[in-house]
């Protein structure tokens, strides 16, 4: 097939084979590619190039994404995925972990002391966000491992500034205990803190 290009909006070429549009080329990808224009090249030397500029263009991307906040990889993927071929959403995921701009341990370990520190999320909520974040279950379980944190006083925070109310019937101490449940806490880990937050009037038996 015989390859064509003609000038696009701003930098940007437009790719032809055979006088048919192929894709916008950005003109630097173009000519790191030694070819010109009105060339001959095979089948597998056309799937090639459209390979390295869709990659290029994913990885351009993946970069933008990346200065805004940080991804784990799995989640750079999925957003890649949604405007890129697969093939070139995983070259520019390899491409980032390789240059380091995207470690998962690193990623869950901040991710994690943000969710406990900001959010007061319980271990099993953090877990889980992590789980959706694609991180691999080892390297969950490595940083859950590894958070120091007060998780009673968390409780106690949380009760004060939204469920201390509750506490003066059954009907509100139920709530108060479902809330915190979606926030990641157990039972137990409620009950005990509760125990000493509660009344002097009240026991923990009667929680």
């Amino acid at each position: 097939m015989i390859l064509r290009i003609e000038p696009a909006k701003g930098s940007k070429l437009s790719l032809l084979a055979d006088d048919e549009y192929v894709m916008t080329v950005d003109a630097d990808t173009w000519y790191s590619l030694d070819y010109s224009d009105g060339c001959e090249v095979s089948d597998e030397e056309f799937e090639h190039i459209k390979f390295i500029v869709t990659s290029r263009k994913a990885y351009a991307q993946a970069l933008r994404f990346l200065t805004l906040r940080a991804h784990s990889a799995d989640e750079l993927y999925k957003k890649l995925i949604k405007k890129h071929t697969p093939e070139s959403s995983h070259y520019a995921v390899k491409k980032c972990r390789e240059l380091g701009f995207i470690d998962d341990e690193d990623f869950a370990s901040r991710y994690a002391e943000e969710l406990v520190s900001k959010k007061k999320y319980g271990l099993s909520r953090v877990k889980t966000e992590l789980i959706a974040k694609g991180i691999d279950r080892e390297i969950i379980e490595n940083v859950l491992s590894q958070l120091e944190t007060d998780f009673s006083s968390s409780i106690i925070e949380i009760v004060e500034k939204k469920y201390s109310s509750c506490l003066s019937d059954e009907k509100g101490k139920r709530r108060m205990t479902a809330g915190l449940m979606r926030l990641g806490y157990s039972y137990g880990e409620i009950r005990s803190a509760l125990s000493e937050y509660i009344t002097e009037e009240e026991s923990p038996d009667e929680y």
